[in-house]
């Protein structure tokens, strides 16, 4: 049994290694125990010939003071990324995204006219009834199931709305990334950490959580942790599954799962001799280029970094299809799809590859699923799942954020913020900002 710690934090992703910097600094003591073997959840990045591939979180979403802030604190550099936006679908590249702009004007108008009203509907619903042309309204169908990772017939069009305003008031149409990988970013959120009051513990999967106002008992497969609070930073589709038992059971927490869905992601980084894609004209600077393949239909290249990377994404329903593969399987499939997009021949393709990553996070036991969406009438369900548990109980990760950022690093490290601040509160002591 561990009694030294004020505070227990179960997960050591963006958001527990946030709440555990604020707490520390604030002169509590905690444990944060994680399951993995690694702190970053669902960071990831493998190193492959000197450079960084990523198989998790790999954008900074607009410029979001969370990352921006922290990466400057810990000299962690981060660029804009850069390159064209091209379609092709039917087998025919369309050219710049500009070039394609009238299809895409046409999609922007369909999210510029989602209703704001009390009566949510899923954004299917909304796209049948939108007069939309069948091209647009299966364009609009594929951005929403990559971007959101999201069934859209269960989607919420009033979370778009909101995801979507947020994304404005944070330059959200700008994208960034990290060139040294994202994982420096995690070694900078762990160095906040007063190591002096931090007991961090990996390889530690919680089965059990035993509380009752003003104490909370952890427990794993062979110890058990107490203290009088807890941060649960655990993933929605963790919770969904019910892999861990609360004692007593949360029923406020369960009916808010209910209309939280956590989304299917499967990505495949290529790395390449070289960014053989170039030799095509039409897809010279290429940074994004989104396909209606089946399988990977979206896939970008690291511009304007020089690694030679393409990397290629599945989520939604075109995850689901890949469900139960092996990870060369998920990998094989990967560049069959990019032979069939690109016109290159199989053999070729193959031999331009010196390694190839992938992480199915569906079936990973400790995310089960990329990030999460809202269904129809969950609106208010992030809220609810967030809420603190008679000042002992407190929660946090991206599917906690109600303001339009979940599914964001920025989003489960301001969730992190957040439940360490009210944890804070309720024992009168303010949060110690550094820089």
């Amino acid at each position: 049994m561990n009694d030294a710690a004020d505070v227990l934090i179960i997960g050591g992703g963006a958001a527990g290694l946030a709440a555990a910097g604020e707490l520390t600094r604030a002169g509590l003591r905690i444990t944060l125990l994680e399951a993995r073997d690694r702190l970053g959840g669902r960071i990831l990045t493998r190193h492959h010939a000197g450079y960084p591939v990523e198989l998790g979180a790999e954008f900074v979403h607009g410029r979001p003071e969370e990352i921006f802030g922290l990466a400057a604190a810990a000299a962690v550099p981060i660029v804009p990324v850069e390159g064209e936006f091209r379609r092709k679908s039917c087998g025919s590249l369309d050219g710049s995204w500009d070039e394609a702009g009238h299809l895409m004007g046409e999609v922007e108008k369909l999210f510029a006219k989602l209703p704001n009203d009390e009566l949510d509907q899923s954004f299917e619903h909304y796209l049948d009834r939108s007069g939309a042309s069948e091209e647009v309204k299966q364009q609009a169908s594929r951005y929403v199931q990559g971007f959101h990772a999201a069934d859209a017939s269960l989607i919420s069009v009033l979370s778009i709305l909101r995801d979507y305003q947020a994304q404005e008031a944070n330059d959200g149409d700008r994208q960034f990334r990290i060139p040294t990988g994202y994982d420096h970013l995690v070694r900078g959120m762990a160095e906040r950490m007063e190591r002096s009051r931090a007991d961090v513990i990996v390889n530690s999967v919680v089965k059990e959580i035993v509380w009752q106002p003003g104490e909370s008992v952890v427990r794993t497969a062979d110890a058990e942790f107490r203290a009088e609070r807890a941060i649960i930073t655990l993933p929605l589709g963790v919770l969904r599954a019910h892999s861990v038992v609360f004692a007593p059971a949360l029923k406020e927490k369960q009916r808010a799962i209910q209309f939280l869905e956590m989304g299917p992601v499967i990505r495949v980084s290529l790395c390449c001799k070289e960014k053989f894609w170039e030799q095509q004209k039409e897809m010279a600077d290429l940074g994004f280029l989104f396909t209606d393949d089946p399988q990977f239909p979206t896939w970008w290249t690291s511009n304007p970094l020089p690694y030679p990377i393409f990397t290629g994404w599945a989520a939604g329903p075109c995850a689901l299809q890949l469900k139960g593969l092996g990870l060369q399987e998920i990998i094989d499939q990967a560049v069959q799809s990019l032979a069939r997009i690109t016109g290159f021949d199989l053999g070729t393709l193959q031999g331009q590859i010196t390694g190839a990553y992938t992480h199915d996070w569906q079936a990973d036991p400790f995310s089960r699923g990329g990030y999460s969406y809202a269904a129809v009438g969950g609106i208010d369900a992030a809220r609810a799942l967030g809420a603190p548990v008679a000042e002992t109980l407190y929660f946090a990760g991206e599917a906690t954020d109600s303001d339009g950022r979940n599914g964001t690093v920025h989003g489960a490290i301001a969730s992190g913020e957040r439940a360490a601040k009210e944890l804070l509160e309720s024992v009168g002591i303010r949060a110690q900002r550094i820089g």
